[in-house]
């Protein structure tokens, strides 16, 4: 028997999320399964993100909605979102106003950032 592969994880948020690693499986013959494992990911829970990065679960779930960031949902009663996309949605509203004022036009929000949006009704 062969020893484990250990992961090497990136340090982006070491306090908060999930670390998972994609696996594809592959069928080599009838009995037969190779498992291929992607680059480790960092999911957080909506708790998890909303304390890290200041913005509401109603504000992420409409980003989602939209497609500005992706929602992983392993029950329909749990959201998980990627800590990169959120990191990086955030950067480019910070450095591109337009961009986050045609998304707030689009997901039906107010305020002049993320973490100050609430819901227009």
């Amino acid at each position: 028997m062969t020893k484990a592969k250990q992961l090497i994880l990136p340090i982006s948020y070491p306090d908060s999320g999930r670390w998972y690693a994609p696996v594809r499986k592959i069928k080599i013959d009838e009995r037969t399964y190779a498992l291929r494992m992607g680059e480790p990911v960092q999911l957080g829970t909506v708790k998890e993100i909303e304390k890290e990065f200041r913005v509401g679960r109603r504000v992420l779930a409409r980003l989602a909605d939209i497609g500005v960031i992706e929602r992983v949902r392993p029950s329909p009663f749990q959201s998980m979102y990627y800590f990169a996309d959120i990191a990086a949605f955030l950067e480019r509203t910070r450095t591109a106003p337009a961009f986050w004022s045609s998304v707030r036009r689009e997901a039906y929000l107010n305020g002049p950032s993320p973490q100050d949006a609430s819901l227009r009704l």
